[in-house]
């Protein structure tokens, strides 16, 4: 009997999964029966009690890093709400048509050398040289609100810009 106690004490100061097994009463009981009568039935016993202890630290430990990852991506969620991103919605509201576009363009500007050259680009291209310059937007906003990748609009972007440098070059337009 006190072999099997000294056994057990140094099961515990090991500070393992076994050591964990043994720390639950029952469990320690079942190892001690086993230890001082060793038999088919106390090794099936204790075998089955080890297994499920295992299945339950597993699935504990499962459980946990579930938790832990779904309040991340819970966090997550909660900052992206926090800056509410432009919907498709408060594009087509700026741009209810390509007329009203137009004629804010032709008021904006006072040089009509730019005026001229920012209502030769496309309808695309004008809407993201109007939200990147006169509202501000950066170019991965633009990109969210109308649902195409951050690549996309600055390609797009750097197109209208050379269109622009092509249109006004050799143009008086200071």
């Amino acid at each position: 009997m006190r072999d099997a106690e000294r056994i057990l004490r140094q099961i515990e100061r090991q500070g393992d999964l076994l050591s964990a097994f043994v720390n639950h009463q029952d469990n320690r009981i079942e190892m001690l029966q086993f230890i001082n009568s060793p038999s088919v039935d106390h090794y099936k016993e204790l075998n089955h009690r080890f297994q499920q202890f295992c299945f339950e630290c597993r699935f504990i430990h499962y459980m946990s890093k579930f938790i832990y990852y779904q309040a991340i991506n819970y966090i997550r969620k909660l900052r992206k709400n926090q800056f509410p991103t432009i919907e498709e919605a408060a594009v087509e509201r700026i741009f209810t048509e390509d007329d009203t576009l137009k004629e804010y363009i032709q008021t904006e500007f006072e040089c009509p050398i730019l005026t001229q050259a920012i209502l030769r680009l496309t309808e695309h291209q004008r809407k993201i040289i109007h939200l990147h310059y006169q509202r501000d937007w950066k170019l991965r906003e633009i990109a969210q609100s109308l649902d195409v990748s951050p690549q996309s609009i600055s390609k797009t972007h750097r197109r209208a810009l050379d269109h622009l440098k092509k249109s006004m070059e050799g143009e008086k337009y200071a």
